[in-house]
């Protein structure tokens, strides 16, 4: 099944403005919360419904007191192609170019898709016991990346982006257990 995600806002080139990763989590949580325990991916919550007892491999992040709901991974062997578009707003020369460069963005926007990997990769205003909606179990689950820049014309600020992400899956390992996610 392929899923469309977006995300208007400030996408740093560099890694230091954990912030911005976060503000990205949080809109792609909300996103793909709507699809948890749905069509393909009911099974996901049935496997945890059922606490793992079926044999399948808990793909669960749980780091501190979070926990992250990947849709593809290992764990789950099912990842994905990605086809990235990253729209910056207007500049007088290339917005690319004066934005930062594409290939660390694109880095931060799979970073805000994954699935933190460790304690300090966290937030610090993050509330107990929260459950987050995510992509990927981890980057590694990216199979295919293709990514396209281009102007945002909605937008006059040359730190504004608008990012679509096209996502399809791809099989990593086909089981009776996974094949619906893969149509």
């Amino acid at each position: 099944m392929e899923i469309i995600l977006t995300y208007k806002g400030i996408i740093p080139a560099n890694n230091k403005p954990l912030d911005a990763v976060w503000k990205m989590r949080k809109s792609f949580d909300t996103q793909l919360k709507k699809l948890w325990g749905k069509e393909p991916f009911a099974v996901l919550k049935k496997w945890e419904d059922t606490n793992f007892t079926t044999g399948v491999k808990d793909f669960r992040r749980i780091i501190d007191n979070q926990t992250f709901l990947p849709l593809y991974g290992k764990t789950i062997s099912v990842g994905v192609n990605l086809d990235i578009t990253l729209l910056t707003g207007m500049h007088e020369q290339s917005p690319i170019l004066k934005s930062g460069d594409l290939d660390n963005r694109i880095k931060r926007v799979i970073d805000a898709l994954r699935a933190p990997q460790q304690k300090g990769e966290l937030y610090g205003d993050l509330k107990e016991n929260k459950r987050w909606h995510c992509l990927l179990e981890d980057d590694d689950a990216v199979i295919g990346l293709k990514a396209k820049a281009g102007t945002f014309l909605d937008s006059d600020n040359n730190k504004e982006s608008f990012v679509f992400i096209k996502v399809t899956p791809a099989p990593l390992t086909v089981t009776m257990s996974n094949i619906a996610m893969l149509f």
